[in-house]
């Protein structure tokens, strides 16, 4: 698919028939003579230009019939044996044509610089070796041998190579400005631009059609790669035997993709979102379910699917969301300012009460409303704990207060407080972020709390300029210990409330060194969660991933 393979066959393949464009022809000698030049003027053309016909028998009969000279016939017969080994055309090499069609290039250049040692003036081995290090992918090499070449150029035989060669060189080098252009485009996001420069490069419409169909695979869009797959009309054996390949490469990637996205929707969409962990009436029913989920899991997958379709829309909405849950506010600003910039919107996936939905910040029409969600909103153990939704639709200058109210009580017998990720007035309340309660129940308060007040922090810094916008944030120095429990403290209760005083200081040394593991499991939980939180593998910003990209692409190295 190199683009290169394609400029280097149609080369090679010009140079293979062509011979020097000043050799003189049967039909461009007898013109001269009819023409009234001397024989002595001839012969020196002659001489000059070498002819690019074999004086055999019957030619010799022909030119001699009609008009001329035994001297001119003498000086035609020097001239077919004074032919150098450079004119003879490539294409009559059978060692070399069965070389270059196996595609044994290493091979083949050994032999052409084996043979340029004894004979030089082979200027058509020196083209030859010229594209096979083209081919070996070896371009330094390939320039030494063409300027080792055009030191030849005011030779008649090496000149119409040279001219050849030096186009060549001018189309990869419109090539690599392509790539650079196309690269950036793609790290920017810019798909249309990126669509356009495909169609601007030096390539075969298959060729562009084949480079298209990865931007398809890599924005997620399987259906329309397929689609354009299908009307690609392959014309040599070796592009049948690359379309499967390419064929082969869209199912593996909507295969792994779907894999993938059905593990986030586990996290984005389950009936455990409302969910208070510790709760014991329903512990039995999920907390395997909840426990068997983690932050990190759900940062890798999604940097799994930056790394598969890193130009789908809704993976960086994902990156996003993911990128929030690390807790790195400065990580967060930078791919959220350039997810605005080139798609104009960021999507975080958000829970109520009662549903699923998205939180939408808008920098083109300057706007934070939420939006619907299509996925079925079936939670098991809600029991009205979380705050209802009440869509809302607020232009950024209408927003007069952002808070927030994240935290859970630590309170052992008091149902918790209703508590929300971000309020905004006049109104609107963003109840839950997907994951919030996750990373609540896996993590600890602070964890969410820092994570909740990054998000209030982006979306003031999107607003901006407004200094008469109150922010009450959450603050992540207010985290609160560890809860007793509803079990222990409903035993705590009633253990206080005994007469039996060794009852009580039970009940007191149990509860302390409750409090205590929850405490140092809390601690090493939010150890590992600030471990894994800076390191830099989950860098989103980066687009890592277009390095296999641009391989796939057939952009050249």
């Amino acid at each position: 698919m190199l683009l290169v393979l394609a400029i280097v066959l149609s080369q090679i393949s010009a140079f293979a028939q062509v011979s020097s464009s000043n050799a003189l022809s049967k039909e461009k000698i007898l013109a001269l003579r009819a023409a009234g030049v001397s024989d002595a003027v001839l012969i020196q053309q002659i001489q000059k230009s070498g002819i690019n016909f074999a004086m055999d028998p019957d030619t010799t009969l022909e030119l001699k019939t009609k008009g001329l000279s035994n001297d001119i016939l003498q000086a035609l017969f020097q001239a077919t044996s004074k032919t150098p080994a450079s004119s003879v055309p490539v294409s009559q090499n059978g060692s070399v044509r069965k070389l270059y069609g196996e595609g044994k290039y290493a091979e083949l250049a050994d032999q052409l610089r084996s043979s340029l040692k004894t004979n030089p003036s082979d200027y058509r081995s020196e083209t030859l070796l010229v594209m096979t290090l083209l081919k070996m992918k070896e371009k330094d090499a390939a320039k030494v041998e063409y300027q080792q070449l055009a030191t030849h150029e005011q030779d008649p035989a090496a000149a119409p190579l040279v001219k050849q060669v030096k186009t060549l060189f001018d189309s990869l080098q419109r090539t690599e400005e392509a790539k650079v252009k196309l690269i950036t485009a793609l790290k920017d996001y810019r798909v249309s631009d990126a669509a356009d420069i495909v169609d601007q490069l030096p390539a075969s419409v298959t060729q562009k059609e084949i480079l298209k169909i990865n931007l398809d695979t890599y924005q997620g869009k399987f259906e329309e790669a397929r689609d354009r797959f299908s009307k690609i009309q392959f014309g040599s054996f070796s592009e049948k035997e690359r379309s499967a390949k390419i064929r082969d490469n869209i199912t593996e990637t909507e295969a792994a993709y779907k894999k993938l996205k059905s593990r986030v929707d586990v996290y984005l969409y389950p009936p455990l979102a409302p969910v208070k962990c510790g709760f014991p009436l329903t512990s039995n029913f999920y907390s395997h379910d909840l426990t068997s989920q983690s932050v990190k899991e759900y940062v890798e997958l999604v940097s799994n699917l930056t790394q598969l379709v890193p130009l789908s829309d809704e993976v960086r909405n994902l990156t996003f969301h993911a990128q929030l849950l690390t807790g790195q506010y400065d990580q967060l600003e930078l791919l959220g300012d350039q997810l605005l910039k080139t798609t104009g919107s960021i999507r975080v996936p958000f829970y109520a009460s009662d549903r699923f939905f998205r939180l939408v910040i808008d920098s083109q029409k300057k706007h934070i409303y939420t939006e619907a969600d299509w996925h079925p909103y079936e939670p098991k153990y809600s029991y009205g704990w979380w705050t209802e939704l009440v869509p809302f639709d607020l232009a950024y200058d209408q927003i007069k207060n952002i808070s927030q109210k994240a935290g859970h009580s630590a309170s052992a017998v008091v149902i918790e407080k209703k508590s929300y990720a971000l309020k905004l007035e006049p109104a609107g309340v963003a109840p839950n972020y997907a994951l919030m309660n996750i990373l609540y129940c896996t993590v600890g308060e602070k964890a969410e709390l820092t994570v909740t007040r990054n998000l209030g922090q982006y979306i003031l810094h999107v607003i901006g300029g407004n200094n008469s916008i109150k922010a009450e944030l959450a603050d992540p120095s207010k985290a609160k210990g560890p809860s007793s429990g509803w079990v222990t403290g409903l035993l705590m209760v009633g253990a206080m409330t005994s007469t039996d005083p060794s009852l009580r200081t039970a009940a007191v040394e149990g509860l302390q060194a409750d409090q205590a593991q929850q405490a140092a499991t809390l601690q090493a939980q939010q150890a590992a969660w600030e471990s894994f939180t800076t390191r830099d593998t989950f860098s989103f910003v980066e687009a890592g991933a277009f390095t296999g990209l641009e391989q796939l692409l057939g952009v050249l190295n």
